[in-house]
């Protein structure tokens, strides 16, 4: 089986985890006799670094331009690589797809805000209309690649969901493959007491992610503001972003609006900015934590969730459903955008031991629902039964010839 894998979106977040270690699993997962070329944007060419008889690597920047440059990529250049490589079955990992795709095509759509209730509700409206029109316009591009799709598939039943909420897609061309961690990140490791074990210790609570406004990292915030104005100043927040010193320079606190930079300000030395970390570094700010929390409004499945239960940490998530599907009865919940909430469920965790050694326990469990091993192995026998397709479409038509 030869596949292609249109990955030009995979600049930064999940997606860049995604085709990263995609394209290392492909290596060692895959057939001896399958093959695949990978599209990646050059920074993800450097990264992955795998070249070997299974796995080829090339690089585009057609994610990097307009997006009408993207959609020409998508619907003319792809086109034209679909036919030099002739691949079996095509597979788009990012949301957009080929319209009238000359092989079986498999689309991953894994973008949550252009389908999100509670982005649509708490976040749309104070956009620009511009920008509102442009939302609307990539929902109606990424349902009418869906439609055209031969399987589309999310990482999650709630993803599929609010998908399924604007487009018309039989059941029978949908597939929930979930994603995960490596079966090695599984923690075997014994934590450090918890901070109700030594009260004059510091909280360390920990946040993962790039900055986007449906992140909701202003609840987190305000929350940790909170705490501190009621006399718990023994925290510190660690955030995966830049300090301001350096982020502004890339855009990471010049996108923030006033009120979030002015309460990142002002909660000063209690912030330790981790900077954009390698995914092979992650794992040691997980190790330094004591507590994670997602305050997220809405997302395709969370990779944090799971890298979170799978280093030992007790979780704190907001309600929304794909929170609950990926968690379950491994995390504490708050109603989104509720500081008050999320600051009770750190004081509450906190200053329970026991609870937080549930939580743990919870994690660990939970976690080996959610394994990368199992999702590239699901993956593959999608794309075989695409493959298989063809491949019976191609017989009945010599058959018929």
């Amino acid at each position: 089986m030869k596949v292609l894998v249109n990955a030009v979106s995979a600049k930064l977040g999940g997606a860049a985890t995604y085709v990263r270690n995609l394209a290392r699993s492909l290596d060692s997962l895959a057939a001896h006799e399958d093959r695949f070329v990978l599209v990646v944007p050059p920074d993800r060419a450097r990264e992955i670094a795998v070249e070997s008889e299974r796995v080829r690597i090339l690089e585009s920047r057609a994610a990097s331009g307009s997006y009408a440059r993207r959609w020409w990529w998508d619907q003319v250049t792809l086109r034209r690589l679909v036919a030099q490589e002739r691949p079996e079955v095509l597979f788009s990992s990012a949301n957009f797809g080929m319209i009238a795709c000359p092989c079986p095509q498999a689309l991953l759509v894994r973008i949550p805000i252009y389908f999100s209730p509670e982005y649509c509700e708490h976040v749309l409206p104070g956009k620009t209309a511009a920008f509102r029109a442009e939302t609307a316009l990539r929902r109606w591009l990424v349902c009418r690649s869906a439609g055209h799709a031969d399987c589309v598939v999310t990482p999650s039943d709630a993803m599929l969901a609010d998908l399924l909420r604007y487009a018309r897609i039989p059941e029978s061309r949908t597939r929930v493959i979930p994603y995960g961690v490596p079966r090695a990140r599984l923690s075997t490791v014994t934590l450090p007491p918890p901070p109700a074990a030594q009260p004059d210790r510091t909280l360390r609570v920990l946040w993962v992610s790039h900055y986007a406004d449906h992140k909701d990292l202003a609840t987190l915030l305000r929350a940790v503001s909170f705490l501190r104005e009621r006399g718990r100043t023994n925290i510190e927040l660690a955030l995966t972003l830049e300090s301001p010193r350096h982020g502004s320079q890339r855009g990471q606190h010049t996108e923030m609006p006033p009120a979030e930079r002015q309460l990142l300000t002002g909660l000063g030395d209690s912030v330790r900015y981790l900077g954009v970390l390698p995914y092979e570094e992650i794992w040691e700010a997980y190790r330094l934590a004591d507590i994670f929390v997602f305050p997220s409004l809405c997302e395709s499945f969370g990779h944090p969730l799971v890298e979170a239960m799978a280093a030992g940490l007790p979780v704190i998530a907001s309600g929304i459903p794909i929170h609950r599907e990926i968690c379950g009865d491994a995390a504490q919940y708050f109603p989104p955008r509720d500081a008050e909430a999320l600051a009770a469920a750190l004081e509450r965790l906190a200053g329970d031991a026991t609870l937080c050694a549930q939580m743990t326990r919870r994690g660990a469990a939970r976690v080996r629902n959610f394994l990368w091993e199992d999702h590239v192995l699901r993956l593959l026998e999608l794309l075989r039964e695409l493959s298989a397709q063809r491949a019976a479409r191609v017989a009945v038509a010599a058959h018929v010839a």
